[in-house]
């Protein structure tokens, strides 16, 4: 039971997180990430919103994801496929009034920064809680099993794919797209290997507290 609360505490936070991460990246109009850009290629493409563009994105990644990599997709990939573009367009109507497309550079810099940070911490949920990774993660990992090479430089390899097919479909690229790009798959290996040293940690507590008692 501890677990399952766990795991739609995750999912949940993954969802809001993707969204107010995205919203923070378009508003500060220094180019998307690299999910984003793509996204943003299909959404002029389309003629639709970013959230329609995102849903049509996901469904289509999810087939491919369920093809190669069907052991790591779950209920959760599903549930995050088809919730994210909801929480993206909310973000994005949020965070209009703020005007931070204006704002100074540090401060637009401070947003794209915050953004990464919540995609990070999004995809590492998503992978820790084994209920189904990010879509581009599971095609990542199928990957690695194939090659052996390294998670993080497999997830940079799949975000120059995206950011570059999202840019000739017009989405807008610039330090923040370069940013997203070359940090993202080093940020969810880092943020991974966090919670399972405090995972450890709570372990290792957990055990000497009952040795104690003993």
């Amino acid at each position: 039971m501890k677990k399952t609360i766990q795991t739609i505490l995750a999912i949940t936070t993954s969802i809001l997180l993707t969204g107010l991460g995205v919203a923070l990246f378009v508003h500060a109009n220094l180019g998307s990430d690299t999910l984003t850009v793509f996204v943003d290629g299909l959404h002029r493409v389309l003629n639709c919103s970013y959230g329609t563009a995102s849903r049509i994105y996901n469904l289509i990644v999810l087939v491919i994801a369920l093809i190669v990599s069907r052991k790591n997709i779950g209920w959760a990939t599903i549930v995050y496929a088809l919730s994210v573009g909801f929480t993206m367009d909310y973000f994005e109507k949020l965070l209009q009034p703020l005007q931070i497309q204006s704002a100074g550079m540090m401060i637009r810099l401070i947003c794209v920064c915050s953004g990464q940070i919540c995609f990070g911490i999004t995809y590492a949920l998503l992978i820790k809680y084994r209920k189904g990774m990010n879509q581009i993660d599971a095609i990542s990992y199928a990957i690695v099993d194939k090659t052996g090479i390294s998670f993080k430089w497999i997830r940079t390899g799949m975000d120059v794919v995206l950011l570059v097919s999202g840019w000739l479909l017009g989405g807008v690229v610039g330090v923040g797209s370069i940013i997203a790009m070359t940090t993202t798959g080093v940020l969810v290996d880092f943020i991974l290997n966090i919670i399972s040293k405090k995972e450890k940690n709570d372990e290792d507590c957990s055990i000497s507290g009952g040795n104690k008692y003993r």
